[in-house]
C-alpha cells in the first residue's frame, strides 16, 4: 500500500545568469511508488544548467522502479553517454538529491541517495530531520574533528567532492515510519538558511497551500542573503493539505 502525496516545487534564479537548479518528480502506477528529485548544475553557464535538467526527470523515473540510488546511478549514465566525445570545457555536471517513496508494508517512509551538497530533510513529530550530509570539502574537513581544520571550513563548502557525472559512490539513507513533510532542496536555501531557520518554515500549521510553503521557503532563502539558484520540493501525504 502507498500513500497518496501532494507536491510542489518552487525555483528562484536569482542574480546568477543561469537558472542551473532543477526539480523532477515522477509517478509509476504499476508500483503505485513516487519519487522527487533537486539537482544543481555545478556553475553558471548552459551545460551545467542542461546537466541538471537532463538529471532530474531521470533519477525520479528510474527511483520510482528501482530506488533512488539506481536513478541516480541511470542520471549518471545518461550524462556520461550525452557528453561522450565532447571537447575539453563543453560538458556539463550537477549535484543531486531524490527521495523515493518506500511502501507502507516495510514502514512507510523513504529511500533517500544523494552526491553532493543538495539536501533532504524530513518532518516527522514535529520535528525537522536533516537526512542527508554534504559531500563538500568543507564537510570532511569538520569530520577530521581538528580544531584548526573546523575553523576555515565554511571556506570549502562551495567545493563539492561527490558529483552525478564522477565515479564516486552514491550516498543513500532510508527514513522510516510515518512522514509528515519531506523537503528537498539546493544549496541556494540550506546555506542560506540553518535547522533554526527552516523549522518555523516546515514544522506545524503554515496558512497556506503546500505551493505557497514552498514559496515562502525560497523567498526567505533569499531574504536571507541567498545569492544563488534556488530549487526546494516539499511533498506531505494529501490529507494534511
Amino acid at each position: 500500500m502507498h500513500r497518496s502525496w501532494t507536491y510542489a516545487s518552487a525555483t528562484d534564479q536569482g542574480p546568477r545568469t543561469h537558472q542551473a537548479d532543477a526539480t523532477g518528480a515522477h509517478y509509476y502506477r504499476p508500483t503505485g511508488r513516487s519519487a522527487w528529485c533537486v539537482a544543481d548544475g555545478i556553475g553558471d553557464d548552459f551545460d551545467p544548467a542542461d546537466a541538471a535538467q537532463r538529471s532530474a526527470p531521470i533519477a525520479a523515473h528510474v527511483g520510482t522502479i528501482r530506488g533512488a540510488a539506481a536513478g541516480i546511478l541511470a542520471a549518471r549514465a545518461d550524462l556520461h553517454h550525452f557528453y561522450e566525445g565532447a571537447p575539453r570545457g563543453q560538458s556539463g555536471d550537477c549535484v543531486i538529491v531524490t527521495a523515493c517513496e518506500m511502501s507502507d508494508r516495510v514502514g512507510g517512509g523513504f529511500d533517500v541517495a544523494w552526491v553532493g551538497d543538495c539536501r533532504a530533510y524530513v518532518v516527522q513529530n514535529g520535528a525537522l530531520v536533516q537526512v542527508t550530509e554534504d559531500h563538500t570539502e568543507g564537510q570532511e574537513m569538520r569530520g577530521w574533528k581538528d580544531p584548526y581544520w573546523a575553523t576555515i571550513a565554511d571556506g570549502y563548502d562551495h567545493i563539492v567532492t561527490r558529483t552525478v557525472a564522477g565515479d564516486q559512490p552514491v550516498a543513500n539513507a532510508r527514513v522510516t515510519g510515518s512522514v509528515d513533510l519531506l523537503m528537498l532542496c539546493s544549496d541556494g536555501v540550506s546555506k542560506a538558511l540553518d535547522a533554526d531557520a527552516l523549522t518555523p518554515l516546515l514544522c506545524g500549521f503554515f496558512p497556506g497551500s503546500l505551493r505557497k510553503r514552498a514559496r515562502a521557503v525560497a523567498a526567505e532563502a533569499r531574504k536571507a542573503g541567498s545569492r544563488d539558484n534556488i530549487a526546494v520540493t516539499l511533498a506531505a501525504p494529501t490529507r494534511r493539505y
